[in-house]
Order: structure tokens, then sequence, then C-alpha cells
């Protein structure tokens, strides 16, 4: 059975903020409805310009992730949230 978008929303609410959970652990709590939300206005960013510009979105995250390791914890974090989102 799929998911309904609002259980999809739910679950990516959840994803994002176990995702930034250390960020979330050093900064005072009043600040984290801010973090939060620009940490989803990044990502989003980041998917309309990947779908958009593919090559640009790959250029520009070799630039961001210069060294390989990052790229493979970037990967797999990447994966992870969409795990968390989806299945």
């Amino acid at each position: 059975m799929e998911a309904s978008v609002d259980e999809q929303w739910a679950r990516y609410g959840r994803a994002l903020i176990g995702s930034m959970s250390e960020v979330l652990t050093e900064t005072p709590d009043e600040t984290h409805a801010n973090l939060l939300e620009t940490a989803d206005y990044w990502l989003s960013l980041g998917l309309v310009l990947g779908l958009r510009d593919p090559a640009q979105a790959t250029e520009l995250l070799q630039v961001i992730e210069a060294h390989e390791a990052e790229r493979g914890e970037l990967e797999r974090d990447a994966a992870g949230l969409i795990n968390q989102v989806f299945r």
C-alpha cells in the first residue's frame, strides 16, 4: 500500500530532524525551527537544480564535496533519507 502525501511529509519531517540531530543538540532550542526551515529550503533547492540541470548539479556537488570520502558519506546519507521517507 502506497503512503499518502501527508504520511510521506511526516516521514520527511522526521527524517530531516533525524539527519540534523547532531546540529540540533549543539544549538539552542529557539533556533531549531529556523535551522530546519533552512535545511528544508536548501534541500528543495538542490532537488530542483538536480532535476532542471543535472550536469550543473553534478558539477556543483563536486565543488561542494571535493574529497571522495565526503562524497561517499553524502551519498549514504542521501540513500538513508530516501529510505526513511519512501520505504
